[in-house]
């Protein structure tokens, strides 16, 4: 893990533990830690604000910003950690009530039911409403397959419950807890809603109307098998961006509607034209057909850290599975133009039929004209599933090698592993790790 985003961890962790420092010095501290009831009492303020701090952290997170994505090397590892953190969020938010609870039981259970169930009481009623609400829409995100349009609808819903957690937080302390939590309480509490509600506000209203996202004009649309390949051209001034980065598309396409969505970007650095080559993956991508030359097409970004100038010098191996060549097919071309390049680049890319190899003419081309790119299609039918050995068989030593993988989770996980067992630090393993959706 690289320092900026160990950097980054502990800046989270610092600001997420606030609240106990806060309770600590400002509250009743260890003194009210004598029995059980108190022990559990206190523990179950303390996992709320902590988790509710990580929840307002976590709208922070999604909001796309750059200087974010540069402490976590790429966006896709922003959202990791943005799942990271909500996951840790909702199961300190769920500990909270539970321990509250355990406080009552068994002497007072009726006082315990308080905590639970639905009453008189609406700072309860709604922490009950948040913590339900936040339990379901975790459910969804988590474990169940459904259209991206639903999801992101679903997700969104996530501010929602952050709100009525809000107002639980300001009205809890008068009516069921009669202790003073610490001095500066409702400061905190106010300074958490503000983080949270500005994190949300700024993804999903503020975003789009300070920063315009570049317009691009459909040239080309060409269509072998389940591929797609889209050409835009730049209405006005044309993004900047480094080859294998990612951008957020919004076709401008009735059939299509108007969900923008993640997809790598396969040309070169820079390029006048930008062009991404897509999968019939899902319902949205099997609508693809329906795009005519001429449409717009509103682009934002570019976002990752997916690129071979960010690692220094040394040999690299590229591996890509399926799709995944997407982002390396810029870097080829990139290559053709780059002069200081030094030191050897293996290509392995994986695909269970040769009718799938997508850019299969560029890739060879370049292998042919350059002394240090190396292209090596993998038939996985008829050569067995790509390995680090037979890797190892062709690129030689490990040792003080890059390493880049873009593809299928089963491919880059099974690889990742026997690289690690091997004695390659993680800091050598560099994974283009976004889901698209």
């Amino acid at each position: 893990m690289k320092y900026k985003t160990i950097l980054g961890w502990l800046v989270i962790l610092f600001l997420s533990l606030i609240p106990v420092y806060l309770w600590f010095h400002f509250g009743p501290g260890a003194a009210d830690l004598v029995d059980y009831s108190s022990i559990t009492h206190s523990l179950g303020e303390l996992f709320g604000l902590v988790g509710m701090t990580m929840f307002a952290l976590t709208f922070i997170l999604s909001t796309r910003i750059t200087w974010i994505e540069d402490i976590f090397g790429g966006l896709d590892k922003v959202y990791i950690t943005h799942g990271i953190l909500g996951g840790t969020a909702l199961m300190l938010i769920l500990f909270h009530p539970i321990f509250l609870v355990l406080k009552f039981v068994p002497s007072d259970m009726q006082r315990a039911a308080i905590y639970l169930l639905p009453s008189s009481y609406w700072s309860v009623n709604l922490g009950i409403i948040a913590l339900l609400g936040m339990i379901s829409l975790i459910f969804v995100t988590l474990f169940t397959k459904i259209k991206y349009n639903k999801w992101k609808f679903t997700h969104e819903f996530l501010g929602l419950m952050f709100i009525i957690a809000a107002f639980h937080i300001f009205m809890v302390r008068g009516v069921v807890s009669q202790d003073n939590i610490f001095d500066g309480y409702y400061i905190y509490a106010s300074i958490v809603t503000a983080i949270g509600l500005f994190g949300f506000a700024y993804s999903l209203f503020i975003k789009g109307r300070l920063m315009r996202n570049a317009v691009y004009t459909i040239i080309k649309i060409n269509q072998k098998g389940d591929f797609f390949e889209i050409v835009m051209s730049a209405e006005h001034k044309p993004i900047s961006y480094k080859s294998g980065q990612f951008v957020y598309l919004r076709f401008y396409n009735k059939n299509l509607g108007r969900e923008e969505h993640p997809f790598s970007i396969a040309s070169r650095s820079n390029d006048l034209n930008l062009r991404v080559v897509i999968k019939k993956l899902g319902d949205f991508t099997e609508k693809l057909g329906n795009l005519q030359v001429g449409e717009k097409v509103s682009v934002e970004g570019p976002y990752g850290r997916f690129n071979y100038t960010y690692h220094g010098k040394r040999e690299q191996v590229w591996i890509a599975g399926g799709i995944g060549i997407t982002p390396f097919l810029g870097m080829v071309q990139d290559i053709e133009d780059d002069n200081d390049i030094k030191n050897n680049i293996y290509l392995f890319y994986s695909v269970k039929d040769d009718s799938e190899l997508i850019g299969y003419k560029v890739l060879n081309e370049t292998s042919a004209k350059s002394k240090k790119f190396k292209f090596i299609p993998w038939n996985s039918r008829k050569k067995g599933y790509l390995t680090t050995e037979k890797i190892y068989d062709i690129a030689g030593r490990f040792r003080d090698k890059e390493f880049f993988l873009c593809g299928p989770s089963r491919l880059k996980e099974g690889i990742i592993k026997e690289l690690m067992d091997q004695g390659v630090p993680d800091n050598h393993i560099h994974e283009e790790a976004f889901d698209f959706r």
